[in-house]
């Protein structure tokens, strides 16, 4: 699909039509610099606007996305139209989708640093200077590292975001134990973000291996928090406290309901789909 062509056969059929590019996206609905930009062939018409613009352009849809009037309609033509169509909904869609994350990482962004913006000036009016602002400034520096990579990309951002995840929570951990100045966040903290990495990867690659069978992966997931009552052992072993209790031993047994629960559905859901 030409884009230039179209725009050109655009721009001449309005000028045929005795239209401006005003008076085209009035008809429309839509800005005239939507219109110069089809007629420029920097983009082209929004896959629900096609019908319509080749209706008052007096021409045919796929007349309009080959950029030029048909003698003679062959099967061949029909077919190349069809695909004509169908890429071009497809490039419509996914330019659509990009827009929305490339708004959503903005926004996303924005609030955060109004966070660290309002938490600065609450600390200096308060205190005079910084000081409990910088944990939750860390943080959300942190935060916005991490999720930044998935906001903007999606699923395909999900490995980056594990990555940046699996490399700075330790020195995350070190500042803000400098910062608060206590002497348990490291040796804690590094025990627990050393299984929380091995965990996400874990699940990680299981959505990968199982990303036909999601239900199968979410159960596996689920019963792999189980082990983690590792880091109650050693949270135990630093604070002197009983490294379990009902509310635990409550947690583990719902877990495990819900992935037996999860086994049994696609059990059931595969067996139906085989017949």
């Amino acid at each position: 699909m030409n884009e230039i062509k179209i725009g050109q056969f655009i721009a001449e059929l309005r000028k045929d039509q005795k239209l401006t590019q005003k008076d085209l996206a009035a008809q429309l609905h839509i800005t005239d610099k939507a219109v110069s930009k089809w007629e420029r062939g920097l983009s082209c018409p929004d896959i629900t606007l096609l019908t319509s613009v080749a209706d008052i352009l007096g021409v045919t849809t796929g007349e309009l996305l080959n950029g030029q009037r048909s003698q003679s309609v062959t099967s061949k033509e029909v077919e190349k139209n069809i695909d004509n169509a169908l890429v071009y909904a497809e490039k419509s869609a996914k330019s659509k989708m990009v827009s929305f994350q490339n708004i959503f990482a903005v926004s996303f962004s924005v609030l955060l640093l109004l966070g660290i913006i309002v938490c600065s000036i609450c600390d200096i009016a308060i205190s005079g200077t910084f000081s409990w602002s910088l944990y939750p400034i860390t943080a959300i520096i942190f935060v916005w590292l991490v999720f930044v990579p998935f906001v903007k990309y999606g699923n395909k951002g999900i490995l980056c975001s594990l990555v940046i995840f699996s490399v700075l929570i330790i020195p995350f951990l070190y500042v803000m134990s400098i910062i608060v100045g206590n002497h348990l966040i490291m040796p804690i903290g590094i025990r627990m973000s050393l299984y929380s990495i091995a965990y996400l990867w874990c699940v990680y690659l299981i959505f990968r291996k199982l990303k036909r069978r999601k239900i199968i992966a979410v159960a596996i997931s689920l019963l792999l928090t189980i082990p983690l009552c590792i880091i109650n052992i050693s949270l135990a072993k630093n604070l002197s406290t009983s490294p379990f209790d009902i509310w635990d031993l409550l947690s583990f047994a719902i877990i495990t309901m819900i992935a037996i629960t999860l086994f049994i559905i696609d059990y059931f859901t595969t067996s139906r789909l085989s017949k």
